[in-house]
């Protein structure tokens, strides 16, 4: 092999070997995307509330409504939404374990036709709840065989 030759071929291996490390830093580009892409997927999915939380307070929504409160104090609560946690100001979660703590249902029925009788069993989902706002809703008491956990409730909410 002559010298020319050989300047000739090394100049075109080090060009094949400067594209191949080009290839391989597009593809190692290419892989930490799709994993950041595949982790906020996840991290989307894993901060969402729990079903049973969002049933729970789908039904108190619905409880509210079939009393003749009024449903714009609850627009926020859709059930096209699975998350929860960003239904607004009405609802906070935790921010580890993305389990409802605080609820505020002050007012919602406050312009209600009639005194309520609050069913305490629809506050069961919310194993961390931590406070519940439940002022201005023309609450008279509770249904019966719910004593115990009426008295925690209001005990709750006095706090």
């Amino acid at each position: 092999m002559h010298a020319e030759d050989k300047f000739v071929y090394k100049r075109r291996l080090a060009f094949v070997v400067c594209q191949a490390k080009g290839a391989l830093l597009r593809m190692r580009q290419l892989w930490v995307w799709m994993l950041l892409m595949a982790l906020a997927f996840v991290n989307d999915r894993c901060h969402c509330c729990l079903h049973e939380e969002r049933s729970g307070l789908l039904e108190i929504k619905a409880w509210f409504s079939h009393a003749g409160a009024a449903s714009f104090r609850l627009k926020g609560w859709d059930k096209e939404d699975l998350n929860c946690c960003n239904w607004g100001y009405r609802v906070a979660c935790d921010s580890t374990t993305s389990r409802v703590i605080e609820l505020d249902l002050s007012w919602v029925n406050s312009d209600g036709l009639e005194d309520l009788y609050l069913n305490a069993s629809l506050f069961l989902p919310f194993k961390e709840l931590e406070i519940l706002g439940l002022s201005g809703n023309q609450l008279v008491g509770g249904l019966k065989n719910q004593g115990s956990l009426l008295s925690i409730l209001f005990s709750l909410h006095r706090n």
